[in-house]
């Protein structure tokens, strides 16, 4: 094997680490190791934020904080791909979101789909996250107990101001912190997710960073 063959195969197996390592903290809530993740000037956009990443660890870490006690969640990644260009790589991935919430004193087991767009660049040898755009694909929210919610519970969700593919999700996001849909939101399918991979693709291949202009 080359040494090309061999370097090129490092970087991918650095870019999966840090990626696959960002959710674990996420969960966990280790935020100093989360932050290390991200370059300091790294850009996240997802179902509620737009903007930079160290301050969407900070949101993140408030948003925690009032969970209650026997709230749940785990992100579960598969069929990764990465592609690295020198300094640069690219990195997309499947990724489902398992949820435990209570929610006015009933159990909910909440999961939501989507692909997961990370561009890498790699700084005085360390490889760490420049931008991040989660495409979201659909969700769904299910009782616990199935039986044990009533109907009117759910006729009494307005789901209207969120995205069809991810009403529950945003409902979710709109109750617990008071957080809208992010104005640069990405559903799979759409024009902005062609855009986006577009954009990100120009990027690895040598071009400018696709929020610079």
């Amino acid at each position: 094997m080359d040494n090309d063959r061999i370097e090129q195969a490092v970087a991918r197996s650095e870019v999966l680490e840090v990626a696959m390592r960002s959710w674990v903290h996420r969960d966990r809530g280790d935020w100093d190791e989360l932050i290390d993740c991200f370059h300091p000037d790294a850009r996240i956009v997802n179902s509620w934020f737009e903007g930079n990443a160290h301050e969407f660890i900070e949101g993140s870490r408030n948003m925690m904080s009032g969970h209650d006690p026997s709230d749940s969640q785990k992100h579960f990644s598969g069929n990764r791909r990465v592609d690295t260009n020198g300094e640069r790589a690219l990195c997309e991935y499947y990724l489902t979101l398992h949820q435990r919430r209570r929610i006015d004193g009933y159990l909910f087991d909440l999961q939501t789909w989507s692909s997961v767009l990370d561009m890498f660049e790699r700084r005085d040898g360390d490889w760490r996250v420049i931008g991040r755009w989660t495409i979201y694909e659909k969700d769904r929210m299910d009782p616990h107990k199935p039986g044990k919610v009533p109907a009117s519970f759910f006729e009494d969700m307005d789901l209207s101001p969120f995205p069809e593919a991810l009403q529950y999700h945003c409902w979710r996001n709109a109750r617990d912190s008071g957080r809208m849909p992010a104005k640069g939101i990405v559903v799979e399918g759409t024009d902005r997710a062609r855009d986006t991979r577009a954009a990100a693709r120009a990027w690895v291949e040598g071009g400018p960073l696709p929020w610079s202009g």
